[in-house]
């Protein structure tokens, strides 16, 4: 599978969260915010790799997202982590799934993937099938952009 806009948009987020320091003058709020989007996205870009396997051994494969919305997950990842190690994690969760997706014949793209999204409320939003191709374009162009603009937005001086 055609992983380019997926390693852009991460070299994007990981460009913000870099810029954020641990020691600059972030906002207790925004650090707050910042600590969860990190932990969030580590925490789904571990059950999207285990899809990706699943997909690629072409098995029945299922993304459920309740552990990265989970206060418990996400406070569990921010309390035993430092920001720097945070954006490590992110980095090696996301190199490991741009892997296994490069591994991945394109026609695998197609492939059905049973999808239980939660909200951060706990509640669930969406549960049926998507295509592969389709949620991993998704992640390209829009979860992991979005999530960078987030964390760019903290370092921008307030108007």
């Amino acid at each position: 599978m055609e992983t380019k806009d997926l390693s852009r948009a991460y070299k994007e987020l990981l460009a913000a969260a870099e810029a954020l320091t641990q020691d600059g003058p972030l906002a207790d709020a925004d650090r707050g915010k910042a600590d969860w989007v990190l932990a969030h996205i580590v925490l789904s870009d571990r059950a999207l790799a285990d899809a990706a396997r699943q997909v690629l051994a072409g098995e029945e494969a299922r993304i459920d997202n309740a552990s990265a919305m989970s206060k418990t997950e996400i406070a569990r990842v921010i309390s035993a982590t430092t920001h720097a190690e945070r954006i490590d994690m992110v980095r090696r969760n996301a190199q490991e799934l741009i892997d296994l997706l490069a591994r991945t014949p394109h026609a695998a793209g197609a492939a059905s993937v049973r999808a239980r999204l939660v909200g951060r409320s706990g509640v669930v939003v969406f549960d049926s099938d998507l295509a592969w191709g389709d949620v991993v374009k998704m992640r390209a162009v829009e979860h992991i952009p979005g999530h960078a603009a987030t964390l760019a937005s903290f370092c921008r001086p307030a108007s």
